[in-house]
């Protein structure tokens, strides 16, 4: 079996796209729904952006195949809110099941789908480790990349520690050649990007940051900008989409903050 594992919290701009993207990829689909920030009391517990409607409509279009679960609250820090909900995810599949980790925004290229979904159906992989390309304000920009293990074999030792970090893993690693996973890690609304800003807690001052520098962001290519203790540059991507965002809303937006006020 192919699990895959969703977390979803007011994600109505990404979660429909989101799904059918898992659907592509998994024989079932855990969605975990709803805020990890326990320490953020004015932030709701579950969706209030539209985004549980679409899971409900979803889970008609593809029936028996979406289990909808309630996030893990119990811990005040999120990240061990997060973890706690990809070692539940665990209990859902066998040993030698594959676990696809899966995000609100982040999207395999078509061409990358069919690969996964071979070595999958092989079953000799233990591990894919993937770059995720990351765009910034919209689908025609970028800011870097990052490494992630997206798809992991179920074996006993796997676990997993904060946030989604795995341990534990089989020997057998395959790594795929290039780019093979889009992270539109920046492209959301300002108000919802705030509240990533705000309870990350990743570097102090996330949020100080955000006021004074998202809306100052130059999308030019090779313009770099300072974020906390980073520096990145601004690159210019007209290369290929994963094309179940054919219809996204801002599939041709240059920048998403010009349309948001």
């Amino acid at each position: 079996m192919k699990l895959g594992v969703l977390p979803l919290f007011n994600e109505v701009n990404w979660a429909s796209f989101a799904i059918d993207h898992a659907m592509a990829l998994c024989d079932k689909l855990l969605i975990s729904e709803g805020s990890q920030f326990v320490a953020f009391p004015d932030i709701p517990e579950k969706s209030d952006d539209g985004t549980l409607d679409i899971i409900s409509d979803k889970q008609k279009q593809y029936p028996d195949r979406i289990e909808v679960i309630a996030t893990n609250r119990k811990h005040g820090n999120y990240r061990k809110n997060q973890c706690a909900n990809y070692n539940r995810a665990l209990n859902y599949c066998e040993i030698g099941d594959y676990l696809v980790c899966l995000s609100g925004d982040t999207f395999y290229l078509d061409v990358t789908v069919d690969k996964v979904n071979q070595l999958m159906r092989d079953g000799k992989m233990d591990y894919l480790e993937v770059e995720l390309l990351r765009f910034i304000f919209g689908f025609k920009w970028t800011f870097g990349t990052q490494p992630a293990q997206m798809i992991l074999k179920k074996v006993p030792a796997l676990r997993f520690y904060p946030t989604s970090r795995p341990a534990g893993l089989g020997p057998a690693k395959v790594a795929l050649p290039g780019i093979s996973c889009h992270h539109y890690t920046w492209v959301k609304p300002k108000a919802r990007m705030r509240i990533r800003m705000k309870t990350s807690g990743f570097y102090g001052g996330m949020l100080e940051w955000f006021d004074k520098n998202w809306d100052n962001i130059e999308l030019v290519e090779g313009k770099t900008f300072e974020f906390i203790r980073k520096s990145f540059t601004v690159k210019r991507y007209d290369g290929e989409h994963p094309s179940v965002l054919d219809t996204h809303p801002w599939r041709h937006v240059e920048d998403i903050r010009r349309i948001e006020r």
